[in-house]
């Protein structure tokens, strides 16, 4: 069987852990705000997620030799954290019932 190899699969996992981590925000702020989640914390939330993202590159390309950074991972990150908040804006509506 020929084995199928995928080379974007980081980018995927980059896009995943940054999906999870702004919903868990999303999540955070909403229920602790009384099921109010203003557009200003979503874009506050947002850059921070972003920021957070690019520091973390630029740290493993400071601070260790077998890593890189990636333009790519931070693209990746930034459609993760999109997505989670397409996702959550979708979901919402069912978490304060």
């Amino acid at each position: 069987m020929p084995k199928i190899e995928f080379s974007g699969i980081d980018k995927i996992v980059h896009s995943l852990i940054h999906f999870i981590l702004i919903n868990l925000w999303l999540l955070f702020i909403y229920f602790k705000n009384g099921f109010l989640l203003k557009t200003r914390w979503i874009l506050i939330l947002l850059l921070s997620v972003l920021l957070y993202g690019i520091v973390i590159e630029i740290l493993q390309d400071q601070f260790t030799v077998s890593r890189k950074a990636d333009i790519f991972d931070v693209a990746a990150n930034f459609t993760g954290s999109l997505l989670g908040i397409f996702f959550f804006k979708n979901i919402k509506k069912y978490l304060n019932t």
